[in-house]
């Protein structure tokens, strides 16, 4: 079976060497470190090495002869082998705690010869009576070896063993004699130096006080999580009433209140009314009414009018025809040659002079006598025997009621934004606004100069109006909890943003209101800056680091350190700074708020909302 041989760069971090692991395609992983690889020197790293090797199914060996890196693989479990080309084996505690134990062993003895010496030395006359036994001790052994010597000859053997006893004494010795110099060294030195003795306690204690500071209270890190959302639609039909009490949120039925805010305009505007104001044409006309031989009577009322070609006149008086069937004398067409029975044919005459006027100023009713083209609301024949005259032209501009409504429009269309905007600022955050409900009226109109009055050279109409805009609206956070509700977002998943809600195809029913809910929303992994503050307390960057980015969705982990010292994440969560950059499927940055604010701002909506059923 082929195995994969990885050399590890001294510049490599654990996530390095854990993405070359996963990065493999052999079963059997050969790690060969550096000489100098400070990460090989963390049981935490090992670990995470390891636990990398079993979650990819592969077979992790350090390469390495250093003892060290070999303990710490001894308690993971992890093989190692002396070289590439050595068999793998799993090292035994057991072995290196025994050699661990020798060695302090060994320490721990000559740490205690030192402290028997020194207490030999603090006996009174300690020194003195020693010193002549030892004496007494080495002539009483010279004279013994000198005998032996002569008699057994086994002088090399005997000064072998005289000069091992001898040995340590001297040693022991010396050693009293060192201590005791620098015992008085040190004590002289600072009697005689107070100021530099006080300066470097000082000092101790500033550089304690610092390395405190710079491994207890300053270490901090900031932990930046990438997150990736999903995009979701959301097209849901929905109804309103506007009675508070049947309003069902869960079911989709919402409250419906219209808000109404009122605006006083003032707007100019053109006047294109034209007047004239010039002389009426006058004159007079001839009637001749036709009464039957018995008696009869016509009448032509004051402001009876007399058409000729679309000019109009009028009668400035009224004139009465009669007559009673027996005065002839009154019928115009009775003379002395007109017999009786044409009489009773003709019927009797009657002709009478009417003054008018023209119903407008202008030269155009200045016309010539005639007898065709007459037409009346009397029930006479007419003829004129004279011209209209009088007639002239006098033009003005003047106010028109089209004037007052065009402006009426334009003040409406312009303060639109302006009313909306004053709506949303007295609704607030939480209102939820119907577009397509919305709508203006204006009232109490009053323009001038009024309808029919002359604008004056270098004056401009003006127009002052109420202008009332009302709107529908429905509260935002029930329509929220809505469509959470009905997205039906997995457990492992919540959503980050719901952009924008809006109701489409608006409409009045005989039951009230009908509507379309439709919105769209992301969706991305169910983190929060205080599961990642729980989840990174007290582990190791690297390790830290590899957990966040398994979680499906994560994009990216950074971890920003405060000092370049700093290992590992700090067991203080007031120590740790998380930042969330949630972003959308095209790189756009969504505002994520802390899911603890969210908890606070609903239960403040929810404690309104209930308020105001009340």
């Amino acid at each position: 079976m082929n195995k994969d041989v990885i050399y590890i760069e001294p510049d490599d971090d654990i996530t390095d060497i854990i993405t070359k692991i996963e990065n493999s395609k052999s079963k059997i992983v050969a790690l060969v470190p550096p000489k100098k690889a400070g990460v090989f020197r963390s049981v935490v790293n090992i670990k995470l090495i390891a636990k990398t090797g079993m979650s990819a199914s592969k077979n992790v060996v350090l390469v390495t002869a250093d003892p060290s890196i070999s303990k710490l693989a001894a308690a993971t479990k992890l093989p190692v082998a002396k070289n590439l080309q050595s068999a793998p084996s799993i090292p035994t505690i057991e072995s290196d705690i025994e050699t661990v134990s020798r060695e302090t062993l060994n320490n721990d003895d000559e740490y205690d010869d030192s402290e028997n010496e020194e207490s030999e030395e603090s006996e009174p006359g300690s020194d003195e009576e020693g010193a002549e036994t030892k004496d007494n001790e080495t002539e009483d052994n010279t004279e013994d070896d000198a005998d032996e010597e002569d008699e057994n000859g086994e002088e090399e053997d005997d000064d072998k063993e005289d000069k091992e006893e001898e040995k340590p004494v001297a040693k022991k010795k010396s050693n009293k004699k060192d201590h005791s110099a620098i015992k008085s060294g040190l004590v002289g030195w600072f009697t005689g130096n107070k100021k530099r003795s006080i300066a470097l306690v000082v000092c101790g204690v500033a550089l304690i006080g610092v390395l405190v500071w710079a491994f207890v209270i300053a270490p901090a890190v900031t932990i930046t999580v990438g997150i990736k959302t999903t995009a979701n639609n959301f097209s849901e039909p929905i109804t309103f009433t506007t009675n508070l009490s049947e309003e069902n949120a869960d079911i989709g039925k919402f409250y419906l209140e219209e808000k109404k805010v009122e605006t006083k305009e003032e707007v100019e505007f053109e006047a294109t009314g034209k007047k004239n104001v010039g002389e009426k044409a006058h004159g007079e006309v001839m009637v001749l009414a036709k009464l039957s031989y018995r008696g009869g009577t016509k009448v032509v009322q004051a402001g009876d009018t007399f058409t000729n070609n679309g000019l109009t006149y009028i009668a400035n008086r009224s004139v009465t025809m009669s007559y009673d069937g027996d005065d002839d004398s009154v019928c115009a067409n009775i003379d002395s040659s007109t017999t009786r029975e044409e009489f009773k044919t003709k019927g009797c005459h009657i002709y009478a002079k009417i003054e008018v006027t023209a119903e407008a100023p202008g030269a155009k009713y200045n016309i010539a006598a005639t007898d065709v083209g007459w037409n009346t609301t009397a029930d006479v024949s007419v003829y004129t025997d004279k011209p209209m005259t009088g007639g002239s032209d006098e033009e003005i501009l003047i106010v028109q009621q089209s004037d007052i409504d065009n402006a009426k429009s334009q003040l409406a269309g312009a303060n639109l934004e302006e009313s909306k905007a004053k709506l949303l600022e007295q609704l607030g955050e939480n209102a939820m606004i119907i577009d397509s409900s919305m709508k203006q009226s204006t009232s109490d109109a009053e323009s001038t100069p009024k309808v029919g009055e002359e604008v004056k050279d270098g004056v401009k109409p003006t127009l002052k109006a109420v202008t009332v805009t009302s709107v529908f609206v429905i509260d935002k956070t029930k329509v929220e909890e809505f469509i959470t509700k009905k997205a039906n977002v997995s457990d492992s998943q919540k959503i980050y943003e719901i952009k924008n809600p809006f109701i489409e195809n608006f409409a009045q029913t005989s039951d009230g209101y009908t509507g379309k809910l439709k919105t769209s929303y992301n969706t991305g992994p169910k983190i929060t800056e205080n599961s990642v503050v729980e989840k990174s307390m007290g582990k190791g960057l690297g390790e830290v680091q590899h957990d966040l980015k398994d979680i499906d969705g994560v994009t990216s982990v950074t971890i920003d350190k405060s000092f370049p010292w700093v290992t590992s994440v700090p067991g203080d969560s007031n120590k740790i700074t998380v930042i969330l950059e949630v972003k959308d499927q095209e790189g756009n940055s969504i505002n994520q708020k802390n899911d603890d604010e969210n908890e606070d701002e609903d239960k403040d909506k929810q404690e309104s909302s209930d308020e105001k059923k009340e």
